[in-house]
């Protein structure tokens, strides 16, 4: 049974939806102000870093006659960014093979998508500083564009606003996240957005593969903080099932106090089998649930 529905910050719909040309012009025209026509994809591959339960990247590279561009969506602050963006520009410098002719080397420029819960302000000065050093260093070859979802999810009635709902489509509940289809839908420039995104979750493969990768992604504090959701809601179940009129609140309390019931231990067991299956170290996975060693290779 679908759970939630999957938006565009997970690197399966963002590459598949932004891989379609006009769906990228709109984005890029949209949310970056970037008049993007004519250009082609110098890359567009579905890329994951590590498998380890740290983040995932997104990468979409595309080149017109003037630039070259990246567009990337961090999943976390990562602190090796500058170092990783200086390895593409200077990949990027070295196959123009530019010899002396410096002048005609095509400037880089990196249009990131945030999607931070905390301090705004702290995040765009972070980004602020990392464009002046990638300034100092290759100049007007280089510059760096932000577009944080966080911030566009509180200018309502605005364009910004619908693709940050659209992006951050799994942190709703199921209900609403049709809701937000259904509305945004109206709107004929998200119309094949929307229906993509719907095709994407309706089909079981894609729909399993979304799953995955949203666990793959998951640090330590998150999955800890999904099995904590999970217990609870087990424990509100059961509580509901004997006839408590104060079931919600008990299973809450109870889902807080983690390992405490059958119910509980079960979801965290649940969780277990399903992050080995993905091929996620046991010691990750003893870390992230507080099960023994022994516990979760029963699953093996």
């Amino acid at each position: 049974m679908t759970q939630k529905l999957y938006g565009l910050k997970h690197d399966l719909n963002f590459k598949n939806i932004f891989s379609k040309k006009r769906n990228l012009i709109l984005f890029l025209s949209d949310a970056f102000q970037e008049k993007v026509d004519d250009f082609w994809y110098a890359d567009k591959e579905y890329k994951k870093e590590n498998k380890n339960l740290r983040y995932g990247i997104s990468d979409i590279i595309i080149e017109t006659k003037e630039e070259r561009i990246l567009i990337e969506m961090p999943n976390k602050d990562l602190k090796n960014l500058e170092s990783r963006i200086t390895m593409y520009f200077s990949n990027h410098y070295s196959s123009q093979n530019p010899g002396k002719n410096y002048e005609n080397v095509k400037p880089l420029k990196v249009l990131l998508v945030l999607n931070y819960l905390y301090g705004i302000s702290k995040i765009l000065k972070h980004y602020q500083m990392l464009e002046e050093h990638m300034k100092e260093k290759f100049g007007d070859l280089f510059s760096i564009k932000i577009w944080n979802i966080r911030k566009s999810l509180t200018e309502k009635n605005t364009i910004d606003y619908q693709y940050a709902r659209l992006f951050n489509l799994s942190e709703y509940e199921i209900k609403k996240s049709r809701q937000i289809l259904k509305e945004t839908k109206k709107d004929p420039k998200f119309e094949k957005i929307v229906t993509q995104i719907e095709q994407y979750n309706m089909d079981l493969k894609t729909y399993q593969k979304l799953k995955e990768e949203e666990m793959l992604e998951m640090t330590f504090e998150e999955a800890t903080a999904m099995i904590k959701l999970d217990a609870e809601r087990t424990g509100e179940r059961r509580g509901k099932k004997l006839g408590l009129s104060q079931g919600k609140k008990l299973g809450i309390s109870q889902g807080k106090k983690l390992g405490l019931s059958q119910g509980q231990k079960q979801a965290k067991l649940e969780t277990a089998r399903n992050l080995l299956e993905l091929g996620i170290d046991i010691n990750v996975i003893m870390k992230a649930t507080n099960l023994t060693e022994k516990q979760i290779r029963q699953f093996q």
